[in-house]
């Protein structure tokens, strides 16, 4: 038995909709108000709580083996993201220590390397705001409980910059602005992608595997350029849109945080222990682009929501 902390959002959608496809059995842990759709349609029994409240945690945990933990909230959403990164981590920590959970598969980002105009790989975080702060230090307090105890086995997975059907950061701009006849980004060159179904994957392999706890692996599903994934989605869904670098002075059309992380213009190297994870991406700009174009034909209106 699976629990799913963050089972509504982005990546935690995608990742029920996998094990589900896999075969295995999961609870999801919900926010007031979030959207149960994803839930109902893939088996998944909701529990309303959040990773700030141990009396849900403890319901939510009751007979689970694994917990992925995928609650990442950001700056501006209505709750308080310092403390559901960090007191929230250390709050599933002790819940699942309490109940006797065998493993913790953490959701991470390559945002803990802050933002960086290099086009070289970074080696060490160096977040540089509070969200990649809140990020970098769940990381540590993860890690230090691994160093103190084998139990629950942590396992850290550090993703790229997801883009999938339903992504609200890139895919839904560029697909909004696609409507308009004209799409334009920054010129920020190759950065990492990872869709959220291969970060499904590298988790189920996490939590199924027998790496060592504190292990921590970087995935990612392809390199490219912002405006190179754009065409191609484009492309994909058909609409008929010029594709263009974002001129010096344009006003930006993305979620400023998103903006930035197209112009760090990161890449990601292929770490070496993904061997040892087992870890091996499906996805490339193609099928990514084809799977949006489905679920954009399927519901259009979802841009717009």
């Amino acid at each position: 038995m699976n629990l799913l902390v963050g089972a509504t959002g982005f990546v935690g959608g995608h990742l029920v909709e996998y094990l589900f496809e896999q075969g295995e059995i999961s609870k999801g842990l919900f926010r007031k108000g979030a959207h149960l759709k994803i839930l109902d349609t893939n088996g998944v029994q909701g529990i309303e709580g959040d990773v700030l409240d141990h009396h849900s945690l403890h319901d939510g945990m009751e007979g689970v083996d694994t917990v992925y933990n995928l609650a990442s909230p950001t700056p501006g959403e209505d709750i308080e993201f310092e403390k559901a990164n960090t007191e929230g981590v250390l709050n599933l920590i002790e819940v699942a220590k309490e109940e006797k959970v065998k493993n913790l598969i953490h959701l991470s980002t390559v945002d803990v390397f802050g933002f960086t105009n290099s086009g070289r790989a970074p080696s060490e975080p160096n977040p540089s705001n509070p969200y990649q702060k809140a990020k970098a230090e769940a990381e540590r307090l993860l890690l230090e409980q691994s160093k103190r105890s084998p139990s629950p086995r942590i396992v850290i997975i550090r993703a790229a910059k997801a883009v999938g059907s339903r992504d609200p950061s890139f895919v839904t701009p560029v697909l909004r602005m696609a409507k308009e006849g004209k799409v334009t980004l920054p010129d920020s060159g190759v950065m990492s992608f990872v869709h959220p179904k291969d970060v499904a994957q590298a988790m189920l392999k996490a939590a199924t595997g027998a790496a060592p706890s504190g292990t921590m692996y970087t995935v990612k599903s392809f390199d490219a350029t912002p405006l190179a994934l754009a065409k191609e989605l484009v492309s994909a869904t058909g609409l008929p849109a010029e594709v263009k670098k974002q001129g010096l002075f344009a006003g930006g059309s993305l979620a400023e945080y998103t903006s930035k992380q197209l112009r760090a213009a990161r890449v990601i190297d292929a770490q070496a222990n993904w061997s040892q994870l087992g870890y091996a991406p499906v996805f490339d700009v193609k099928l990514t682009s084809s799977e949006v174009a489905k679920w954009y034909k399927k519901d259009p209106w979802a841009i717009d929501a």
